[in-house]
């Protein structure tokens, strides 16, 4: 759950009565690839075989992807475990099994590419160089295909595949004497910032989908307490735990609608920090003690999660 708060509306009932205070936030939605990666912890596996240059190419693409992933699901912070292992022209769901254990992620990416042969384009001067190593440039063709497999263990005992091919253009800088297959070779040594660019490519699948939601929570006004309103401000603010507190409160007293939408907000509360259990619990408090209007929405809510 990502805690962007960006609008709060009150929506007045009557002085006695409850009232609704509405948050809007960007809410964390699975990637396009369908996998929840959220909360997991992840490993990226590269494939390391007897060419040099494709396991050079795989290690920059992993690299790559494994910034992406950790800017969307742990803020930036160097989380994603990177691995290689042995080239292996066939991937078993229990050599997957094996890399979840040997790399302690709960996800898994086993990646492996290989770069076809390049094709070179004129190799022109450069006006004005100014040096003699690159007064010459060559653009050259690489194709390249990549295939990916994924296995989340805590979700279905399967593994994803994921191929695709592209062809990359990398700009070689020469003395104008270099061989056809000296640039070549040269060209395949110098795709770092493709490979980048891969790696990008390919994490647009598995980074989160954010949508803005709208989510409830009850408060009355005016009331001899503060702790309603204090709450709400803690809401505003993103301080849930601060909030969590002052409800915890509000649960013990007053009549059973006041506990009831004290008991609610919490469960609110809960489902916005990821605690569905206890989400669940105190949504069932308060429907025990009066018919909460904003309930069956959260239960909704909270029945994607609890039957996973």
């Amino acid at each position: 759950m990502k805690h962007s708060w960006i609008l709060a509306v009150a929506l007045a009932v009557s002085a006695c009565s409850p009232q609704i205070y509405s948050v809007y936030l960007d809410v964390r939605h699975p990637s396009q690839s369908g996998l929840t990666l959220s909360g997991k912890d992840i490993s990226i596996v590269y494939m390391d075989g007897s060419n040099q240059v494709d396991s050079l190419f795989d290690r920059q693409v992993a690299s790559s992807l494994a910034r992406q992933l950790e800017e969307d699901y742990f803020d930036g912070q160097e989380k994603v475990g990177l691995f290689r292992i042995p080239s292996a022209d066939t991937v078993t769901l229990d050599r997957m099994h094996s890399l979840v254990m040997e790399t302690e992620g709960d996800v898994v990416f086993l990646l492996r590419s290989r770069l076809g042969e390049p094709t070179l384009e004129t190799n022109q001067p450069i006006t004005g160089a100014t040096s003699l190593d690159s007064a010459f440039i060559c653009p050259v063709l690489v194709p390249v295909k990549l295939q990916l497999d994924v296995y989340d263990s805590m979700s279905e005992d399967k593994v994803h595949n994921y191929n695709g091919s592209t062809v990359l253009r990398a700009q070689v800088y020469n003395n104008g004497i270099l061989t056809d297959d000296a640039l070549k070779s040269l060209s395949l040594r110098s795709m770092g910032r493709q490979a980048e660019k891969v790696g990008e490519r390919v994490s647009t699948r598995f980074l989160s989908n954010w949508i803005t939601e709208s989510f409830g929570f009850y408060y009355y006004e005016p009331s001899a307490s503060n702790l309603w309103d204090d709450a709400l401000v803690n809401v505003l603010y993103g301080e849930l735990s601060a909030a969590v507190d002052k409800w915890g409160i509000l649960v013990k007293s007053g009549s059973a609608e006041k506990r009831a939408c004290a008991c609610y907000n919490l469960a609110q509360a809960f489902y916005l920090m990821s605690d569905y259990t206890l989400s669940s619990r105190w949504l069932d408090e308060a429907e025990k003690l009066e018919n909460v209007s904003l309930a069956p929405g959260l239960r909704k809510r909270l029945a994607s999660h609890l039957e996973k």
